[in-house]
């Protein structure tokens, strides 16, 4: 089984990455529309209703969880803010173009047409 790299190099690349693939893989299961869990749930809602940025509100609501976390004597690495801080721009910038296109309520022809 492989271990982590030693050096920072391979380590940062993980970070990286993870945090990429992440914001990948909430775009995808929001964009699928089968129900965000509750922290998504929450900025989908938030987005939807003021018709906010996802990267905005994304990143209020990691930024209010990091500092809540850490005032409660967790540990904030240089991963937590870099998530933090990226994961809101990556999931907008994912979700745009992995979203499934969903016929409105307000065009219900559009929703008979698809349903033949």
């Amino acid at each position: 089984m492989m271990g982590q790299p030693a050096n920072l190099v391979g380590r940062s690349a993980l970070l990286v990455g993870g945090i990429v693939l992440n914001g990948l893989a909430g775009a995808l299961y929001v964009g699928a529309h089968l129900g965000p869990g509750p922290r998504d749930g929450l900025w989908v809602a938030i987005t939807r209703r003021y018709g906010l940025s996802i990267r905005l509100v994304r990143t209020v609501i990691e930024l209010s969880v990091l500092v809540i976390g850490w005032l409660m004597g967790g540990v904030v690495g240089v991963g937590t803010v870099l998530y933090a801080l990226s994961i809101g721009h990556l999931n907008q910038f994912f979700l745009h173009r992995v979203q499934v296109a969903t016929p409105s309520v307000d065009e219900p022809e559009a929703a008979a047409e698809t349903s033949n």
